[in-house]
């Protein structure tokens, strides 16, 4: 930061001063130009009228030697001479005058000055090489017809001009550094709180999930602490979420190890063949429920942990799903498939297909379970910008006071004569949170058992 900041800002003002300079050479020419323009005329106004009174030369006769004017052209000595001194100013430059006649003789000419023509007879600057030496010269023509010329030695005029310019210039490169010093102080600042962040980051044991606080920040930093703090408040949770589901998992596996145990010691201690045929039911039916609890267990885990929400689900046909999980559920109970009714009507909602399924084949799956052989219906319908999703059952349904209950993890009602993990509902839940759906139980009026009535966003509509 401190590279690019102080690297562009250190070619900014270079080009800045570049720029100041030539505009103060160029401007130092315009006033030297004007200064040597009204020399001229200064000259032409004081000598225009004594020289009218000139006799004039007769025809053929030899010229007159010109009249010499004196005008200072010192030198200062030493770079630290004060500007302005009794004998004239350090920037004076070196001045020569010349008249001429219209025929272009020399009246009077500075003793400064070259005695050969400063520049052609024509109104306006030239610059002109007279003996080695470069001069800048303005031309003047008064009314009577004589010329007035004056000129100033260009090196001089440079050397005042670049000194002008190079004043105009050095306020800038002095600031330089000095601006360098204050970024170099703000980005050090701004940095140190940076810094402080990063410690009290690097500080943290795995298992500290409190916030970061930290005071007089910039409000960049401040922005950063707050993604953090909230990432580590998403961490948290999620801490939280596998530690009570392994801590649930821990707890309900440890039974039905313990019975797959002790079916297999009865097995292999069988004193006959009825004894270990009945050993072998039984080892079968605990495998059985096992695989079912730890299939339901990582589909708990795989919905809280992968799941994507609402937001960045896709569009997912109902009734689609709800077929193909009684085609399962047929496939894997081997009961009768005109058992399990279906009234599907066409209806897309806004989700997963892993969420969708879980919810759809969860309840099929209960209703099979509980309802014995009776009969049970999924049907799928539309109510404005929401889906319905009814499962119902001929079974022993719930008790109207344990209808909230059911949803925890591995909670089962007493007597209702059937084995189970307690997770089913509680998958359903746990996917309806993240459709955004919701989920109501109560008796079926058809069939005397459980209804359970899932809605959810139509395909569309959850983002509005």
């Amino acid at each position: 930061m401190l590279l690019s900041i102080i690297g562009t800002t250190t070619v900014v003002l270079l080009v800045a001063a570049a720029f100041s300079y030539n505009s103060g050479l160029r401007e130092a020419d315009e006033l030297f130009d004007a200064k040597l323009a009204h020399s001229s005329r200064v000259l032409m106004s004081l000598t225009d009228a004594p020289l009218d009174e000139l006799p004039p030369r007769s025809p053929g006769a030899a010229p007159d030697a010109p009249r010499v004017i004196r005008v200072w052209h010192g030198t200062f000595d030493g770079e630290h001479a004060s500007l302005a001194q009794s004998s004239g100013h350090v920037y004076e430059t070196k001045l020569a005058f010349q008249v001429r006649d219209p025929a272009g003789v020399l009246l009077l000419r500075s003793e400064s000055g070259p005695a050969l023509p400063l520049a052609p007879l024509a109104p306006g600057f030239a610059d002109s090489l007279i003996d080695g030496e470069h001069w800048r010269t303005f031309t003047l023509r008064s009314p009577g017809g004589r010329w007035y010329q004056s000129g100033e030695l260009a090196g001089i005029r440079s050397e005042i001009a670049e000194e002008i310019a190079f004043g105009t210039m050095l306020p800038l490169l002095v600031a330089l550094p000095l601006l360098a010093l204050f970024v170099w102080l703000a980005v050090g600042w701004a940095c140190g709180s940076l810094r402080r962040v990063s410690d009290a980051v690097d500080e943290r044991v795995p298992e500290r999930m409190a916030p970061i606080a930290l005071t007089r920040v910039p409000r960049e930093i401040a922005a950063i602490i707050g993604a953090v703090n909230g990432l580590l408040a998403r961490l948290q949770e999620a801490l939280f979420r596998e530690k009570r589901f392994t801590a649930d998992a821990a707890h309900e596996l440890r039974t039905p190890i313990a019975a797959l145990k002790l079916h297999a010691y009865n097995l292999a201690h069988a004193a006959d063949a009825d004894e270990r045929a009945q050993s072998q039911q039984r080892l079968d039916a605990g495998i059985a429920r096992m695989e079912r609890l730890v299939a339901q267990l990582l589909a708990l885990s795989r919905i809280e942990r992968d799941a994507p929400t609402v937001a960045q689900a896709a569009s997912v046909d109902l009734a689609e799903v709800a077929r193909r999980c009684r085609d399962d559920v047929v496939a894997a109970t081997g009961i009768d498939a005109a058992r399990i009714a279906l009234d599907l009507a066409p209806v897309a909602v806004t989700g997963d297909d892993l969420l969708v399924d879980a919810v759809v084949r969860n309840l099929v799956d209960n209703a099979v379970r509980y309802a014995a052989r009776g009969q049970i219906r999924v049907r799928t319908d539309r109510d404005g910008d929401r889906a319905t999703l009814v499962v119902e059952d001929a079974g022993p349904g719930i008790p109207e006071d344990a209808r909230e209950r059911v949803f925890s993890r591995f909670h089962r009602e007493l007597g209702s004569g059937v084995e189970g993990s307690g997770l089913g509902l509680s998958i359903v839940a746990e996917a309806l949170q993240r459709l955004g759906g919701t989920i109501v139980l109560d008796a079926s009026p058809t069939f005397g058992g459980l209804r359970a009535t899932v809605t959810l966003p139509v395909a569309g509509t959850a983002a509005r």
